[in-house]
Formats: structure tokens, sequence, C-alpha cells
């Protein structure tokens, strides 16, 4: 019998039936987006690279039935009094919502979590709706004069 080697199917994870990838904030943190970051090896390939940035969330990789899904997504240069995070497709923005929060992790913060809401155009007036979906941003803290290989220090 021939065990599937591959992770990432089509852009969403492919685990064998029974088994679940859930991890705690400081495992995403220390085990996936910290060594992502730095171009070194991750326990797993069980998060794919996405640019979600540039996408409706209708059409991100992966099984839509699924509540939780992962991403590495470079990091996104926002100046400070932006409030919003525009996709290019027109079709609507990624607001933050709530408090960044720290992660840490052995008494020292390694990352910070915010959660955005998504609001779609309404392409029959100026207004947007709120959506009913949301992601958890996580992003790498105090490495900002550090050298981050590949500009990946962001996990949606």
């Amino acid at each position: 019998m021939e065990v599937e080697k591959r992770i990432v199917v089509n852009g969403g994870m492919k685990l064998p039936i029974g088994y679940r990838f859930h991890p705690t904030e400081q495992e995403l943190i220390l085990h996936y987006l910290l060594p992502k970051a730095f171009a070194s090896p991750l326990p797993s390939s069980i998060i794919p690279v996405f640019d979600l940035f540039f996408s409706h969330p209708l059409s991100f990789p992966g099984d839509q039935k699924e509540k939780q899904r992962y991403f590495f997504c470079k990091k996104r240069e926002v100046s400070s009094n932006e409030h919003r995070i525009k996709i290019s497709s027109g079709d609507g923005y990624w607001k933050p919502i709530g408090k960044e929060r720290p992660i840490i992790a052995c008494g020292k913060t390694f990352g910070i979590r915010r959660t955005l809401a998504f609001y779609e155009t309404n392409k029959s007036s100026s207004y947007c709706n709120k959506t009913r979906w949301s992601m958890t941003e996580y992003c790498l803290a105090g490495f900002a004069s550090a050298k981050v290989h590949n500009n990946y220090s962001r996990l949606l």
C-alpha cells in the first residue's frame, strides 16, 4: 500500500482520515510562521502559500466546507492611517476589527494576532456590506530589524 506523501493538494489540506490540523497560536507562530519567514524547514507542507488579498474569499483554495483554512501570505506594507486592506479585484476589502493581541510563548511576545472582516462592494450603490467572512491574521513581532527571507511574516 502506497502512502500519500503530498499534504497540500489543490491549495487545500489533504490529511489521512481521522487526522485534524488544529494547532495552537503558539505552534502556528513558533513551528510554522517563524521558520517560513527565515527560510528554515517546516514540520510539514500543510499550509499553502496564497495571496488572498487579490481574491474574493469564495475563490480561496481548499474545501469551502472547512471552517478554518490556513495560508502563508507575504507581508504587505500598509500606511499607519490605513484602516482597510483592499483587494485588487475590486470585490471588497478586509477591515481590521477589535484590538491586536500579543501571542506569548516562554514569557516572550513572538507574534501578534488580529481579526479582520470582509466587506463586499455593493455594485448598485457606493456602500459596502459586511459579510460572514472573517480572518485571523498572525504576524511575527519584534522582527522588524531582522532580515526576513522571502518577506513571509504573515500567516492567515
